[in-house]
């Protein structure tokens, strides 16, 4: 089974100042070393299309309790990130990601909207956990965290764009 979610931040800035922070490799580095407790790496990158591929920790702390107990330590997330250009007041692109050694992977079409000053970012995100009578209990607990995750995001970006882009 697969749960589904549609979710939406706002970043206090136009979209251009936006696409120009996710069209930087400094960036993602800022992202991967701050987003989460443990600091990612950036793996690859390219500007034009952006792609950007992240290797993060996911904490023990922030599974479900009922999972906890069957995972020995934290969580290797590889994360992938793709932008198009942006055309009109929009760029879109998608986000996949899946947990190594676990069968946890979840993606997302995903959409910048300027609207003025500020920008949408908006995901429809699939979540799949492929664990037999456990996964339709766990996939809604791994949308949530996604959402707080995106609105996360969000705010990084923010605060980059505030601190290195004026």
């Amino acid at each position: 089974m697969t749960t589904h979610s549609e979710n939406t931040a706002t970043i206090n800035f136009p979209i251009e100042k936006v696409y120009e922070a996710l069209s930087s490799n400094e960036y993602w580095n800022y992202e991967v070393q701050n987003i989460n407790d443990e600091p990612g790496e950036v793996d690859s990158f390219s500007a034009d299309p952006i792609n950007v591929v992240l290797f993060e920790l996911l904490p023990k702390a922030a599974l479900p309790e009922a999972v906890r107990g069957m995972v020995s330590q934290d969580l290797k997330l590889k994360r992938v990130v793709e932008f198009g250009p942006v055309a009109g007041d929009e760029a879109t692109g998608t986000v996949t990601a899946e947990v190594k050694g676990a069968p946890v992977r979840f993606n997302a079409d995903a959409k910048l909207t300027g609207k003025g000053d500020a920008t949408d970012l908006f995901a429809d995100i699939a979540v799949e956990v492929a664990i037999p009578m456990m996964g339709a209990v766990l996939e809604p607990k791994v949308a949530d965290w996604v959402q707080d995750f995106l609105t996360r995001e969000a705010s990084m970006i923010e605060k980059y764009i505030s601190d290195n882009l004026q």
